[in-house]
């Protein structure tokens, strides 16, 4: 039996896509950007499938023929992006509708390359981006890191997805959504079990057998839990080249990172919620009592389905945010056996107050008027005597992207970082 084979990394790019579609629900023009852009067609088409549940999704090709997209064209047309930039040919004709794949279009690249100045810096893909911002609707252009203009078409655009890449050198000013690593690459096990050449004594051997048998039922314990197809006998010969590749994770932005060392990290979560209205009558029943008490969107599992968790309390040090578990129970606020100290460094910033006289005053103003717009939002007092607001509390990054989402479509501009400072 062989060693098992590299998976088609296609997919794994494809199945990041997907995990970053969630954090994009807000755009509505982004570029998807690699040093391969075949592997960002790939992430593309992952966002693409994704999202054209919710909405239309159009994937123009700014490559050249790029392998994945052009496979999705089922017509001997061979017009687009080229095309539509120096001919005037509409993008309705050069639009190809995805077989079996509701609201999802392609624009192929076109009879020449459009990757050229001309076509990447035109001032007409602003106009584009508005057309699909009104319309609710999602286009998505997949284009080379060193392709020419490209810090004009970045401006155009709402933000841009990294495949492979940390940062765009031709476009330094980009707004980074996301990134998507490129796999981790892990070699197959090696089993390399040597032959006894001499025969064993009758005592020896049984007790060999005996300790085989014990091995034997723990490897069995382990690799039946991995699919058949992966599991390799002794002796074997392992090819070196063949790898197993683990499907990358899209990472989403913390705008802060320097300050997680001293993030306000630990808050008390009241209890978990399926519904919204659920979450916001524990706020409102007891919100008086708890305080920085809001609500956080939190996505379970790769799911579209949502918990919504209610946190109070800002914290550098966890034995305060026990004490306030400890006050709440004493209250009757949550039950003796409810209520939990949780780590969730990270927020969603709204806004900020400069420091000024009456203080208190301006921020409660910041925050009721937060609160009118159903927004459950708290202020922590930093170092220079500001304040900043913020809404939420999250474990790692991957859990905002449901609420930045909801921000977003609310009309906010939210931006996540390690929460800093004090309650008042």
């Amino acid at each position: 039996m062989t060693a098992p084979t590299a998976r088609a990394p296609g997919g794994s790019y494809e199945g990041a896509g997907r995990q970053v579609a969630v954090t994009l629900r807000g755009y509505s023009s982004v570029l998807i950007i690699s040093d391969d852009v075949t592997l960002a067609a790939h992430a593309a088409i992952g966002i693409a499938l994704a999202e054209s549940a919710n909405r239309l999704v159009m994937i123009a090709d700014l490559g050249v023929d790029t392998p994945p997209l052009q496979s999705l064209v089922r017509d001997d047309d061979p017009h687009g992006v080229y095309d539509s930039f120096e001919f005037g040919t509409s993008f309705v004709r050069i639009a190809r509708e995805v077989e079996g794949a509701k609201n999802l279009y392609v624009m192929p690249s076109g009879t020449e390359s459009p990757a050229i100045g001309r076509i990447i810096g035109n001032p007409r893909w602003s106009r584009y981006a508005s057309e699909f911002a009104s319309a609710d609707e999602l286009l998505l252009l997949v284009v080379a890191a060193d392709a020419p203009e490209l810090d004009k078409l970045a401006a155009q655009v709402d933000g841009v997805v990294l495949v492979g890449l940390q940062r765009v050198e031709a476009a330094p000013a980009a707004t980074i959504l996301a990134r998507i690593p490129h796999p981790q690459v892990i070699p197959p096990p090696r089993i390399d079990i040597a032959p006894k050449r001499e025969p064993l004594p009758v005592v020896r051997l049984a007790i060999g057998a005996a300790a085989l048998l014990l091995l034997g039922l723990a490897a069995g314990a382990f690799f039946g839990r991995r699919p058949a197809a992966e599991v390799v006998e002794a002796p074997v010969a392992v090819d070196s080249a063949a790898v197993d590749s683990v499907p990358p994770r899209p990472t989403v932005i913390v705008a802060n990172a320097a300050d997680s060392v001293r993030a306000t990290a630990f808050s008390v979560e009241i209890s978990f919620f399926n519904t919204l209205e659920g979450a916001n009558f524990e706020v409102q029943r007891h919100g008086s009592v708890m305080p920085a008490a809001t609500i956080s969107l939190v996505p379970i599992g790769d799911t579209e389905a949502i918990w919504y968790k209610v946190h109070a309390g800002a914290y550098g040090d966890s034995a305060e945010a026990e004490q306030l578990l400890a006050t709440l129970r004493r209250r009757r606020i949550v039950p003796d056996s409810g209520g939990s100290v949780v780590r969730v460094p990270l927020a969603m910033v709204l806004d900020s107050v400069a420091p000024q006289a009456g203080m208190g005053a301006r921020i409660r103003e910041k925050v009721q008027a937060l609160a009118a717009k159903d927004v459950k939002a708290y202020a922590l007092m930093q170092d220079d005597g500001s304040a900043r607001v913020y809404t939420g509390a999250f474990e790692h990054p991957e859990q905002s992207s449901l609420a930045a989402t909801a921000l977003r479509v609310a009309g906010f501009i939210p931006v996540l970082e390690y929460r800093t400072g004090r309650l008042r």
